[in-house]
């Protein structure tokens, strides 16, 4: 049973309209890319972002991106020394609310689920959550990485196979934490890739406590029942990235929305079909707030209505999209906007490079 996720911001909230005009400050050499920039900010559906920098922040003295007055380049160790510092700090405050919450003994968690793609340490976040947090030395550990924002979903797999393996009255209890910083990747060459990246992605964490205790069920919670993974043929140069001297360097093709309503939307159906499950009987949808285009595809693709829809609006909307953490902000904001009932469906949707979809089917309980 999934039974709470919790999730942690950075410090810095910024306005979409404030990081628009810094943005345009930074790469806007020609009118024509303000022009590009001003449209990518309109058609965002974004209206508030979090950052682990404080660059957007006028009365922060500070700066990641600046030094005495002048914008600089900041290299790939610097970025990941920040990586370090915020990843820890965000994962810890997130996963100690989650357990301070629901009164779990660290040492009855028995298999944790690390995940990010916007840096890399070593040792790594399982590491930090096991020495800070009291976790089990003998804690299962999975770290999942460069999986783009379909990745907590591939953590719902390791979820599904361990609750599924649990044998007889075995209590297992699992951690799945995500973090991602997108900001400490910002590139400011004036490409379309890099203009839409800066306008959409942030930065934020999750920890979700799954359970097979009955000791945690105070309510309705959701199950999972099924995972499914698609890769998508001839469909690499639509979303990936490389590890640069100045961070990482995104891929992230505008033609995006076009293949996920024309291919992802008919797989996604064929999904439902091999299940046995007509789409009307899913009540609830979490799908990857990856920005407006991607997110209206799947409401026309899908048919579905504005209530449907609202979750990943709102999360989108307030937060940005936050890579691997947002499907658990999406599917956090059901569990406390909604009424769960038993049996009640909810199908969890996010994409990822390759192209990739990964896909879960939860059930209430």
């Amino acid at each position: 049973m999934l039974i709470d996720i919790v999730t942690a911001s950075p410090p810095y909230k910024v306005l979409q309209s404030k990081a628009t005009e810094e943005l345009k400050k930074r790469m806007a050499d020609r009118p024509a890319i303000a022009r590009m920039i001003d449209a990518a900010s309109t058609h965002s559906g974004i209206d508030t972002r979090y950052f682990v920098i404080p660059d957007g922040i006028d009365f922060s003295k500070e700066k990641f991106y600046s030094k005495g007055g002048n914008y600089i380049r900041p290299g790939t160790r610097p970025r990941m020394m920040e990586y370090e510092k915020w990843s820890k700090e965000l994962t810890t405050e997130a996963v100690q609310k989650l357990l301070l919450i629901h009164k779990v003994n660290p040492e009855k968690i028995n298999r944790l689920i690390t995940i990010s793609c916007t840096g890399f340490f070593a040792p790594g976040l399982d590491y930090h959550l096991i020495n800070s947090l009291n976790l089990p030395r003998n804690v299962k550990r999975t770290h999942i990485g460069f999986m783009g924002c379909a990745a907590s979903l591939v953590g719902f797999n390791l979820v599904l196979e361990a609750m599924n393996n649990a044998l007889g009255e075995e209590e297992t209890n699992t951690l799945l934490v995500s973090v991602e910083l997108c900001s400490l990747h910002l590139q400011t060459e004036p490409t379309k890739d890099n203009i839409l990246a800066n306008m959409i992605f942030a930065d934020g964490a999750a920890a979700a406590l799954f359970s097979n205790s009955e000791l945690l069920k105070s309510k309705t919670h959701l199950k999972i029942i099924s995972t499914k993974s698609i890769l998508f043929n001839d469909s690499a140069e639509f979303m990936g990235w490389k590890i640069g001297d100045f961070g990482f360097e995104m891929m992230l093709s505008t033609e995006l929305p076009k293949i996920i309503f024309e291919r992802a939307v008919p797989k996604l159906e064929k999904i439902f079909d091999d299940l046995g499950i007509k789409k009307e009987e899913i009540k609830y949808w979490a799908l990857h707030p990856g920005g407006r285009a991607i997110l209206d595809s799947l409401h026309k693709g899908l048919e579905l209505t504005d209530e449907e829809m609202k979750p990943s609006r709102d999360v989108l909307k307030n937060f940005g999209n936050m890579s691997s953490a947002s499907i658990l902000f999406v599917l956090k904001e059901i569990l406390q906007t909604r009424t769960i009932k038993q049996n009640d469906l909810c199908c969890a949707v996010a994409f990822g490079p390759g192209l990739t979809m990964e896909v879960a089917l939860l059930r209430g309980v």
